[in-house]
């Protein structure tokens, strides 16, 4: 039997703030730790209305007259993604099932590439692991090309700062950087590429990036390949497919 909402509350905000380990969150909840995963990263993002329970339903279906509305919006709009042609009708499916119907009409872009973790993995707790990088540029009609600089919690997929900027500069890093630590505290490791905003190109030197971490005692682990940040290449998937495109194809 699940607990009462206010119970659920109280026991998910103690295992984010770490008062309480895992497993003893799980046995309080009676559930497991896939649904106890799922409520920390609806409750950093919603608070008490992420754990809100909602019942299931067979409305994950869509009728003819809605596939048929929604292939003529892709065929009109192709820029469209699955998520936003979802939205739009506002579907009661997810976005794999519009993927799927999109896919049978020949209307997905196969041909592009899929950005996936070699293996998948999860930071335990919220904070534990962050993960930082620099998407690369993008145009904008009245804007011209802007870079989107961003960390992301691992464990919650969360996103403490990200912000658009003319230049990947490393004061652009450092002001992202510092907006997150003000907002979501200090993590204990954080996940970034080696590029020369994070790590100094001489064998022993310091960036100024690696100096501030080590003085705040957080280990940084460096990414070899774009996969070993799987999550924050699929936010940029994100941005990149369905944020922008909105943003430009925009009517009013």
């Amino acid at each position: 039997m699940k607990r009462p909402i206010i119970d659920r509350e109280q026991i998910v905000s103690s295992f984010v703030k770490r008062e309480i380990g895992k497993d003893t969150a799980v046995q309080l909840l009676g559930c497991t730790k896939r649904t106890l995963e799922t409520y920390v990263k609806q409750y950093v993002v919603w608070k008490t209305a992420g754990l809100v329970d909602h019942r299931h339903s067979n409305n994950g279906k869509l009728t003819d007259g809605q596939k048929a509305a929604v292939v003529a919006l892709k065929r009109a709009d192709p820029w469209r993604s699955p998520r936003n042609i979802r939205d739009y009708f506002a579907l009661p499916v997810t976005s794999i099932t519009m993927r799927r119907l999109l896919c049978a009409n020949g209307l997905t872009r196969e041909n592009l590439k899929r950005v996936k973790a070699i293996q998948r993995f999860e930071a335990e707790n919220p904070n534990d692991l962050w993960q930082t990088d620099i998407m690369g540029k993008i145009t904008f009609k009245h804007l011209g090309d802007l870079y989107l600089i961003a960390t992301l919690d691992d464990h919650s997929r969360f996103v403490p700062s990200g912000k658009w900027f003319k230049t990947q500069g490393k004061m652009n890093v450092f002001s992202v950087w510092f907006q997150s630590l003000s907002s979501c505290g200090i993590p204990t490791k954080m996940l970034q590429d080696e590029g020369s905003q994070y790590k100094a190109r001489a064998r022993f030197g310091l960036a100024d990036y690696q100096w501030y971490a080590k003085q705040m005692g957080i280990e940084l682990i460096w990414a070899p390949t774009a996969q070993c940040k799987g999550k924050i290449e699929r936010f940029w998937k994100f941005v990149q497919r369905d944020f922008v495109p909105g943003i430009l194809n925009r009517k009013t």
